[in-house]
């Protein structure tokens, strides 16, 4: 019978497609990184709630999804690259992708500087203690704001490296290297723990140096072998080139703007009407239910390009049978978010204890959040796998219009607090997934014409 099994296995995986199989293997070695990622991101938490206090760590969780909002300002390159750059190799033209590489460090590397100017330039002039209703004083605070703007924006542009592996499908490559500097992380805060206590500044450098330099020797490395037929040089930049990575770019820009609104704002949003403190629950919850939505994007992330790569083949069977098993997929993860939310009580007493109490409320409304986002991150794999983002463009930018007045209404005016702001988000995300599932619907069946073909 084992020898049986093991053929079944064997003939099994040598009759799957090798574009599936490539996509699986990445989901599995994800799952590992991920796995051990996601335990240090809890672990995180309590450590540094007792390094900093409740109330400074919610404003240090304000300030970084600030500097993520900012750090989204690249004009869409990297998103227009990953599918350029998937394009030539699929066409085996490793000059055209080596050329994709070089011209958007030299643009994304322009852009961050210029950023980084603007941003020195003016930041002294913005009410950061009124930004984030905290009472840290002015200086420390604009120190730790600088360096962890000046610091992301290094990283970005060293993070052309993740685009080129993940339009390789190599996304449990990107994985490990987010492993690396999560690990970094830990390691650099725990000490802190015991050696200090309290200061921001020294966390803040700990943990924006940290992805840099894990990048730098993983760049390093790669680009001197495994990536070496892609290794990016000045002889290659071709501004000509720019236009065509922009083109679509700017289309992947202005959704990312929407994105900005719909995921990044919840922070500044609590902060302003609840106060610091309430951040820190909010993310208590938000990390808990993020763990299933983090395997769920790992099952996803290796689709985008393989999507690319179809379309670029004509294999429309293949994609139709990926996106039913994408779908699938979300059935299982609907299953095990519900199983969260029943266990949420006794997870948070294992974990942080009494230190943050999350409502129920808030666990519910988190839960429906994660299910309604990762829905939308099926679609979002299709379209832009396929480049078809002009239609997502515009519901992306209805919806983030309506997000924030929504996330007030119920999180103030209704009295929901921060429940209201997180179910504000996932109902104005169903008004991407009405018209996005219609534009896969019609794109998988090969009827999309018109703007649901854009």
């Amino acid at each position: 019978m084992k020898s049986i099994s093991l053929q079944y296995v064997r003939e099994q995986i040598r009759n799957t497609h090798p574009r599936t199989r490539k996509a699986h293997l990445n989901t599995i070695w994800g799952l590992g990184v991920k796995g051990g990622g996601m335990l240090i991101s809890l672990l995180l938490v309590p450590i540094t709630i007792d390094y900093l206090s409740k109330e400074t760590y919610g404003t240090w969780l304000t300030i970084s999804s600030i500097v993520t909002m900012l750090s989204f300002l690249d004009i869409g390159i990297g998103n227009g690259l990953r599918n350029k750059f998937s394009e030539a190799v699929t066409k085996d033209d490793k000059i055209l992708a080596r050329a994709y590489v070089s011209t958007s460090y030299l643009i994304f590397g322009l852009i961050q500087l210029g950023l980084i100017l603007l941003f020195l330039i003016f930041f002294q002039f913005v009410p950061w203690q009124k930004i984030f209703n905290t009472h840290i004083k002015t200086e420390p605070l604009q120190l730790v704001i600088m360096t962890t703007f000046v610091a992301m924006a290094i990283k970005l542009v060293l993070d052309i490296l993740t685009y080129v592996l993940l339009a390789l499908q190599e996304s449990g490559r990107v994985g490990f290297i987010n492993l690396l500097s999560n690990i970094l992380i830990l390691t650099g805060t725990y000490t802190l723990s015991k050696l200090t206590h309290g200061n921001l500044i020294y966390l803040a450098i700990i943990t924006v140096s940290s992805p840099i330099i894990v990048l730098l020797i993983s760049g390093y490395f790669l680009y001197k072998n495994q990536l070496k037929a892609y290794k990016p040089s000045l002889s290659l930049v071709r501004i000509k080139h720019a236009r065509s990575l922009l083109s679509l770019g700017y289309k992947f820009f202005f959704i990312q703007i929407s994105v900005i609104v719909l995921f990044y704002t919840d922070n500044l949003i609590i902060t302003q009407l609840f106060g610091p403190s309430e951040v820190t629950t909010y993310n208590v919850a938000f990390r808990y239910f993020n763990a299933a939505s983090t395997l769920f994007a790992i099952a996803i992330t290796p689709y985008w390009s393989a999507f690319t790569e179809a379309a670029v083949r004509f294999d429309t069977s293949w994609m139709q049978k990926s996106h039913r098993y994408l779908q699938k997929l979300w059935i299982g993860l609907a299953a095990i978010v519900v199983l969260m939310v029943i266990a949420a009580d006794y997870v948070y007493s294992l974990w942080v204890g009494d230190r943050v109490m999350v409502p129920m409320e808030l666990n519910i409304c988190m839960g429906v959040f994660i299910l309604v986002s990762s829905w939308n991150s099926i679609i979002a794999a299709v379209v832009n796998g396929l480049g078809k983002v002009q239609l997502q463009l515009y519901y992306a930018l209805f919806s983030a219009v309506i997000n924030i007045p929504l996330a007030i209404l119920l999180g103030k005016k209704l009295n929901m607090g921060a429940s209201g702001v997180i179910l504000a988000t996932s109902l104005s995300l169903l008004f991407c997934s009405l018209i996005g599932g219609l534009q896969v619907r019609k794109l998988m069946s090969g009827t999309a014409k018109g703007i649901w073909d854009k």
